[in-house]
């Protein structure tokens, strides 16, 4: 039955953020559990519409109110993939997937962004910048020195997504 209600509870979430991603390339950011300001949802969603504009790679934040025990990873990974986040010819896709419930986060990147921003790297990101805030309930300042952490990183001219592995 948790397996039902939680596959149930991501379509309808995914299915209403994709709505807004991939056909109108307006909104990166989707807070299930509105802990951020429309002004912070629109701050992160400007920073990653200028990476995007800067490098043509796609972050997208997601903010759970739920997932799988131990899933974090699989979940961002699996949206990633089923709604096309990142261009399809680099796979230059990056997804940062929140649960406050859980006390969770992960970085989740396409193929051809993984070869940059590797799994080591996404996790220095996440214990070194997001974490200490996540600690102290600042969930808006983690999600943004962890975004601010990743566009730095990818905007510097030796991190170029070239394509496809």
């Amino acid at each position: 039955m948790k397996q039902v209600y939680f596959g149930l509870l991501l379509f309808i979430t995914t299915f209403a953020f994709v709505s807004c991603t991939n056909s109108e390339k307006n909104i990166w950011v989707l807070d299930q559990e509105k802990i951020l300001t429309s002004g912070q949802i629109n701050k992160l969603d400007s920073l990653y519409k200028a990476h995007e504009k800067n490098t043509s790679n796609e972050i997208a934040l997601i903010i759970a109110t739920d997932i799988p025990d131990s899933a974090i990873l699989k979940s961002a990974t699996d949206l990633g993939n089923k709604y096309g986040v990142g261009k399809k010819e680099t796979n230059n896709g990056i997804v940062i997937l929140v649960c406050p419930k859980k006390q969770q986060v992960a970085i989740a990147t396409g193929l051809g962004t993984e070869k940059v921003l590797k799994d080591e790297i996404a996790k220095k990101i996440i214990d070194s910048l997001m974490i200490p805030q996540f600690s102290e309930n600042n969930y808006f300042e983690a999600i943004w020195a962890g975004s601010l952490g990743i566009v730095h990183f990818l905007e510097l001219p030796e991190n170029k997504i070239n394509g496809k592995p």
